[in-house]
């Protein structure tokens, strides 16, 4: 009788994105924004195809995944930063060394195996702004890898993310590493205010083994150039996701868009801004693989722009539903937490309003 059920429910049509942010999603975001880590979504949206689409670096296949991304963060941003994590490995696997690609890209395209990206410090470190925290020497077959990693997010046991660490030489290398493995410890040591569900965890490497078969990138200062702006540009289903779901919950008030119809934002103007928004993403897109510093500051605005649009759609949320909104527990309440997550994760509005100035 088991047998003929799991050959029954392995017949069964996978649901897609929207099916599954509609029914399993919606449903959770209130557990998931107090600290539940949607792990069994995330691997039903690896089923449905949402980390695949941008495999193939296409412009299309892209926006797809930005798309993806920003339909679960129509209801949750925790979900869809989860899935950027995710997003984030896929791309670098797709671009970086065969050995590494062949060992971990399948698993992390299918959602089989959850991961994370790993490269906050390192994107600062590249800028300037902080040491890298990671140093390695060369062994036989691999390397030796130490240091620290205060924050990487879509994390738990067993779960592959990526990283780069310093040679003495100098040189950077990016590898896959595993939460978990002999070497690689993770502790939850912060509560956040929003993004409490995310998987967050800092990461402790001692002298932890990364065999050669890992190596995503011998060289990272030559790799990352090429992988930058499809880095930063993926993030933008996030804020452009947010900020839809803020516009749907304005318009479902009622109450509130009567009362504060004469503020200066609401859920129309919301919308005509990431419209707008959506179809900088799409030129973006066709640009990514350009490693010159001109495209990358151009990528840095777009992401600057949907930053202010996120903090300026929940804010006037906010002001729209007045004291209901300052309820504990509230929705709109929930989603400024979230959008002031989206303008400080790596790279940051500080982070990206210094690197402009420097420019």
């Amino acid at each position: 009788m088991s047998a003929a059920l799991s050959l029954a429910e392995a017949d069964r049509p996978v649901p897609d994105v929207e099916t599954i942010v509609r029914t399993e999603l919606g449903p959770l975001a209130g557990a998931i924004d107090g600290g539940l880590y949607p792990e069994a979504i995330l691997r039903h949206l690896g089923a449905a195809g949402a980390y695949a689409h941008h495999r193939d670096g296409t412009p299309e296949g892209l926006v797809a995944a930005i798309a993806a991304m920003a339909t679960a963060g129509t209801v949750c941003l925790s979900t869809a930063f989860c899935i950027w994590c995710q997003d984030a490995l896929v791309w670098y696997l797709a671009r970086g060394d065969d050995a590494a690609g062949s060992r971990h890209l399948h698993s992390a395209m299918s959602g089989s195996r959850i991961g994370g990206t790993g490269l906050s410090n390192p994107m600062k470190a590249f800028s300037g702004i902080e040491p890298l925290a990671l140093t390695g020497r060369r062994v036989a077959g691999g390397y030796r890898v130490r240091g620290r990693l205060p924050w990487v997010s879509n994390l738990g046991p067993g779960h592959p993310f990526a990283s780069i660490f310093a040679l003495e030489d100098g040189r950077r290398v990016m590898a896959v590493f595993e939460a978990g493995s002999e070497g690689v410890s993770i502790a939850a040591n912060a509560r956040f205010v929003a993004l409490e569900g995310t998987g967050t965890y800092t990461v402790m490497i001692r002298d932890a083994f990364v065999a050669d078969d890992d190596v995503i990138a011998a060289d990272a200062a030559a790799f990352v150039p090429h992988i930058r702006s499809g880095f930063v540009l993926l993030q933008a289903g996030m804020g452009l996701g947010l900020a839809s779901g803020v516009a749907t919950l304005m318009r479902a008030d009622e109450r509130g868009r009567r009362d504060g119809a004469a503020l200066p934002l609401g859920a129309d103007g919301i919308e005509d801004r990431a419209s707008a928004l959506w179809e900088r993403v799409a030129r973006a897109a066709g640009h990514h693989a350009d490693p010159s510093a001109g495209a990358f500051r151009e990528t840095l605005r777009l992401r600057l722009d949907i930053s202010w649009l996120a903090l300026e759609a929940a804010q006037a949320a906010m002001l729209q539903f007045g004291a209901r909104g300052y309820l504990e527990g509230s929705e709109p309440f929930r989603r400024l937490r979230e959008a002031q997550f989206v303008a400080i994760v790596t790279p940051s509005v500080k982070h990206i309003t210094a690197e402009l100035a420097r420019a």
